[in-house]
């Protein structure tokens, strides 16, 4: 897979969204807020007189990397309780209440599958 080139664009953006996060936890005095101030205005220095540093620590590329990895959990995640948490529970329920909703049996007596319409459908300009 290839990777996206990085810009400065990109590691201002993460200097200054970290700077945000740890000036909230200073303003929020979570355990140590001096801490978080020094972290803070670390990463807003950083990321406005050498953003560079961060591509050159690797610290950008790891945090993609790890939310790479989250992602990738949290789609497994999601999927998972989707599929056995809803669709499977349903597919019982209407299989021992012997439901046809897409009507797929098939009808031996039956001379068509066509359903005729009620109604026609409308215009097909704007439909949006």
């Amino acid at each position: 897979m290839e990777q996206a080139k990085i810009t400065q664009r990109d590691l201002k953006i993460f200097g200054l969204i970290w700077s945000a996060i740890f000036i909230f936890l200073f303003y929020k005095q979570i355990w140590f807020p001096t801490f978080f101030l020094i972290l803070s205005l670390g990463f807003l220095s950083v990321s406005i007189l050498q953003p560079q540093i961060f591509k050159q620590i690797k610290l950008y590329q790891n945090w993609v990397k790890f939310g790479n990895i989250l992602g990738k959990i949290n789609g497994f995640l999601i999927s998972f309780v989707l599929f056995y948490g809803i669709f499977t529970p349903t597919a019982l329920i209407l299989k021992l209440l012997k439901k046809d909703l897409l009507n797929k049996k098939l009808n031996p007596t039956a001379s068509s599958y066509f359903i005729d319409r009620t109604s026609q459908p409308g215009d097909m300009k704007n439909q949006f």
